[in-house]
């Protein structure tokens, strides 16, 4: 349920050193890297997080991360699942991913032939904003909307990029984005909606303790929901950043 977004866009932050001129002034500590260094990169995303969560990096398209506000995230009924809910999500903040650990990075190549993979951890993350929903949950109806909170806890994190070169010119060689796979492991998962069934406290209360009570069941039927939503979120901000420069200015042997 995160977006959240963007965590990946992390993993570019460690190359943006320029090499030719594309960019300037950029914050100091941002190592550019060998293509297949993977320490390299882990350490480069780390200090992203460290450093330029909170702020973003302006000059390069590098959103605030903490919080990562998302305009919208929608996610549709299935009709075979016993968790059926169009549930939509706006103008919400994802908080948390300050606190990531980064395991490591890896799939780095100057052809861009592997996909990329981020493992990280993160002790919570939360999603506090406005929602509505709508649809049945187990065995109960659900509808309502107002303000929420979720709040995930020691979360796995797993995101493969894949990416594809494309040469605009003679000199310059861009990374296209093509794919992007989010697998979201949480220990704990709480709810908290308020404006359930236009404000019936007993009918509230009861339907917070089903999805409380029942958090791994009712995740585990939205995760492939939660994984599309966020990926095409993620795809849509990086894509806008990688068009920026080209590889020759983010790597040091392209």
């Amino acid at each position: 349920m995160i977006t959240k977004s963007a965590l990946i866009l992390l993993i570019i932050g460690c190359f943006y050193i320029p090499a030719n001129g594309y960019s300037s002034d950029l914050p100091a500590g941002l190592e550019r890297c060998s293509a297949m260094d993977d320490q390299c990169v882990a350490k480069g995303v780390r200090h992203v997080l460290k450093n330029y969560a909170k702020s973003g990096i302006k000059d390069l398209g590098l959103v605030p991360l903490d919080p990562l506000h998302i305009k919208k995230m929608n996610m549709g009924k299935n009709a075979n699942s016993p968790v059926s809910v169009d549930l939509k999500f706006h103008e919400v903040d994802l908080v948390g991913l300050q606190n990531a650990n980064i395991k490591s990075v890896s799939g780095f190549s100057r052809d861009l032939s592997k996909p990329i993979e981020l493992v990280m951890e993160v002790p919570e993350i939360a999603v506090q904003g406005p929602y509505a929903v709508e649809g049945r949950v187990l065995i109960l109806p659900i509808v309502g909307k107002g303000a929420s909170k979720i709040v995930l806890k020691k979360c796995q994190i797993v995101a493969k990029l894949k990416f594809k070169a494309v040469s605009k010119d003679e000199h310059h060689t861009f990374a296209d984005l093509i794919d992007v796979k989010l697998l979201i492991n949480p220990a704990h998962v709480s709810y908290k909606l308020e404006g359930l069934f236009n404000g019936d406290k007993a009918l509230s209360e009861n339907m917070h303790v089903l999805i409380n009570e029942n958090w791994q069941d009712i995740y585990n039927e939205l995760r492939g929901s939660i994984s599309e939503a966020l990926s095409l979120i993620i795809k849509a901000v990086l894509s806008r950043v990688f068009n920026k420069l080209p590889l020759e200015e983010l790597f040091l042997d392209v």
